[in-house]
C-alpha cells in the first residue's frame, strides 16, 4: 500500500473518524430529545392532577391554582419546543451522517481500486523484469 492507496485509505479512516463524532452527537440528541418528551409527560401529568379541586374553595387557591396552572403550560410548552428542536438537530445529524457514510464507503472503494491497480502494475514490473523463457 503506498501513494494514492495509502492517502485515500486514510482519508477514509478519517472520515471513519468523524462518523463516530456524527453518532455521538446523534445520540447525545436522541438522549436530550427523549428527556424532553418525559418532562413534558410529567408536566402534562401534573396538570392533570392539578385541576381535581372539589368543594367549595376560596377566591386565593383559584388563583393560586390558576398561577400554577399557567406556570406549568408555559413550562410545558417550552419543553415542547425543545423536543422539537432536538428532533430537527436529529434528523440534520442523520442527514450528515449519511453523507459522511456515503463518503467513506467512496473512499473506501477507491482505496481498494488503487490498491488493485498498484498490486496490477507492480505484478507487470516484475514480469517485465523477468528474462524471456526459453523453449
Amino acid at each position: 500500500m503506498s501513494g494514492k492507496s495509502k492517502v485515500l485509505g486514510l482519508m477514509a479512516l478519517q472520515e471513519k473518524a468523524r462518523i463516530a463524532g456524527t453518532m455521538a452527537d446523534l445520540r447525545a440528541a436522541a438522549h436530550q430529545k427523549d428527556e424532553a418528551e418525559r418532562m413534558v409527560a410529567r408536566l402534562k401529568e401534573a396538570l392533570a392532577r392539578q385541576s381535581k379541586g372539589e368543594g367549595v374553595r376560596l377566591a386565593a387557591e383559584v388563583m393560586a391554582e390558576r398561577a400554577m396552572t399557567a406556570q406549568i403550560l408555559t413550562e410545558a410548552e417550552r419543553h415542547r419546543l425543545k423536543q422539537e428542536a432536538f428532533a430537527a438537530k436529529m434528523a440534520e445529524e442523520q442527514a450528515k451522517l449519511a453523507r459522511q457514510e456515503h463518503r467513506h464507503q467512496t473512499l473506501t472503494d477507491k482505496a481498494k481500486a488503487a490498491r488493485r491497480g498498484e498490486a496490477e502494475e507492480k505484478l507487470a514490473l516484475r514480469e517485465a523484469a523477468q528474462p524471456p523463457r526459453r523453449r
